[in-house]
């Protein structure tokens, strides 16, 4: 256990100068766009107000008023969350190869420590959970530096503060923060899934290098198959309900991480010599 968790810190400490930039970036994109966003709002609304002579509650009567929903549907929120996860699903990729394909290969340094190689593999897939989990938390406290950035540019009658659970139960939050600990579970389950086929791919390719492509593709695809055997069974059938799909998707993907797991301790033992 030691040892995993000093692979753990090794591997954050490594990607932690990148994922201050990345935190830096999304940071700066979401402030400028609620900013322009919010402007743009109250310049467009007192130009309509002025050419149709309407009064404030008219205007929200026939416009409605602006409130973070607004800046949720903009393009420099939903971009800013594609961009962040573009650079961690390449960073997928990245935290292997890095330590293959660098001056020194870090791999076989971490390879012949005193400790069994599926800590290596752990500790690379915990580090990915943490970093995304860090983001999800970090945007948290985003939303709420930017809802005081608005409410500084917007005028309080122009302005409508939802609940937090009417704000969070937007369909583009509730993709990022699930409103049931199934919903949760399904979701980042699933996505934790696919990093661990991810990664065992990978391990096929180091192990075998071109062959090793060809076998990594058959194995990502009866990953899938796995993974969609409830949704298969639900179309032909028509059988099941909503949440009962998703209890057998989520062991169906408990199956997947597992063959994951086998296959990448059985390559980083028998396959990859140091």
């Amino acid at each position: 256990m030691n040892h995993y968790i000093k692979l753990i810190n090794f591997e954050v400490k490594r990607f932690s100068k990148l994922f201050l930039s990345l935190i830096v970036a999304v940071v700066a994109a979401q402030i400028i766009g609620a900013i322009i966003t919010s402007l743009h709002y109250v310049s467009n609304a007192e130009k309509t107000m002025v050419r149709e002579q309407l009064t404030v509650s008219d205007y929200i009567q026939n416009y409605s008023a602006y409130s973070l929903q607004n800046f949720l549907y903009s393009e420099y929120f939903i971009l800013s969350i594609a961009f962040a996860a573009a650079v961690l699903m390449i960073y997928v990729f990245f935290i292997w190869y890095r330590d293959w394909l660098g001056k020194s290969s870090v791999i076989y340094r971490l390879l012949m420590l005193p400790t069994a190689r599926r800590n290596v593999y752990f500790a690379k897939l915990t580090t990915i959970l943490l970093l995304v989990f860090g983001l999800l938390g970090m945007q948290i406290i985003l939303l709420e530096v930017v809802k005081r950035v608005i409410r500084l540019i917007v005028p309080e009658q122009l302005y409508f503060d939802p609940s937090d659970i009417y704000f969070y139960s937007s369909e583009v939050l509730q993709i990022l923060y699930p409103n049931s600990l199934l919903q949760f579970i399904f979701y980042y389950g699933l996505g934790a899934t696919l990093v661990a086929i991810i990664f065992t791919a990978v391990l096929f390719e180091r192990s075998y290098q071109l062959k090793g492509i060809f076998f990594a593709i058959i194995y990502i695809v009866i990953s899938v198959i796995i993974i969609i055997i409830p949704v298969i069974i639900q179309i032909i059938t028509d059988y099941f309900y909503l949440n009962e799909i998703v209890l057998m998707t989520i062991g169906s993907s408990i199956l997947a991480i597992a063959l994951a797991v086998y296959l990448a301790d059985h390559l980083l033992n028998r396959k990859i010599n140091v």
